[in-house]
């Protein structure tokens, strides 16, 4: 990392005085700070800012970018929002969870599709947002278990899947001797 001169800190705190106050409260605040990732980058920008780093409009655009949404953050209209879309899109997982569970796919299926359920709850959880291919992938996995509840498929095809496997094996049995 290069340290700026005692001019250019001075500039810095001359021109980002203000930036440099905001980065310094965001990062005291804990309870926006939850990913380590995060907090170590707003960290590099305040240490830019501080030691007199030469400032590019990128950073500079970062660092704005940070206060707006540390300043959404602290918004009660905004976290109710928020708190409203977690547990919303949390019991939307659980029905998808739950569709899973009654559709009764092989062991190795459902627990691929349990880990992508698990690591999809955990990213609500931490950050309150989906991509929308995440989005896409859960209306696919709905749509999917819906169809194969309605098609009846767990009584009608399992059990023969079953009988034509142990068929199968007698019949390896029977040429092998």
């Amino acid at each position: 990392m290069k340290y700026g001169t005692d001019k250019q800190v001075k500039q810095n705190r001359k021109m980002y005085g203000r930036r440099i106050q905001q980065l310094d409260h965001i990062l005291k605040d804990n309870t926006f700070l939850v990913d380590g990732g995060y907090r170590e980058f707003i960290s590099s920008m305040y240490k830019a800012l501080v030691s007199g780093r030469r400032i590019t409009p990128k950073m500079e655009s970062a660092i704005t970018k940070v206060v707006k949404n540390y300043a959404k953050h602290i918004n009660p209209e905004h976290q109710i929002k928020r708190v409203e879309y977690i547990e919303k899109t949390l019991d939307k997982i659980n029905k998808i969870r739950s569709l899973l569970f009654e559709c009764k796919f092989s062991p190795d299926y459902s627990y691929g599709k349990e880990m992508f359920l698990d690591s999809i709850e955990t990213q609500v959880r931490q950050r309150a947002s989906l991509s929308q291919k995440q989005r896409m992938t859960l209306n696919k996995f709905y749509t999917q278990f819906t169809k194969r509840l309605k098609k009846g498929t767990l009584s009608k095809k399992q059990p023969w899947h079953e009988e034509k496997k142990v068929k199968k094996s007698l019949d390896f049995l029977a040429f092998s001797s």
